[in-house]
């Protein structure tokens, strides 16, 4: 099943809210929205709200790695805020938390990526 996922706009910083699984079998779609949404519509500041995500594996991982390559290629900034389930201590275990930009709340994800 795909992940239901939106895109929105508040004051230049573009929030990704996703929820549900993100594995092998989603993980592309959500790669190919993240890309177009950098390189075709420039976004530069990303907020990835992962809160209501239950899975996430290397796959959905990858997608976010991606976006924070094409965003620091840009000189622009990514925030993730984790899920509230155990998908959260794949950061952890990847040792991605050294990596992200990664926080507790959308509020404080869209603090830090605007200051």
């Amino acid at each position: 099943m795909e992940p239901a996922a939106t895109i929105e706009e508040q004051d230049g910083v573009f929030v990704v809210t996703l929820r549900g699984e993100i594995d092998a079998y989603t993980a592309p779609s959500l790669r190919e929205d993240l890309r177009v949404l950098v390189e075709e519509r420039g976004a530069l500041v990303v907020v990835i709200d992962l809160a209501s995500v239950t899975f996430l594996d290397s796959s959905g991982l990858g997608a976010i790695v991606g976006t924070l390559r094409r965003l620091r290629e840009r000189d622009g900034r990514l925030s993730i805020v984790q899920p509230e389930s155990a998908a959260s201590r794949i950061f952890e275990h990847t040792g991605l938390d050294a990596v992200l930009d990664l926080h507790g709340s959308r509020e404080e994800a869209l603090s830090a990526a605007t200051a």
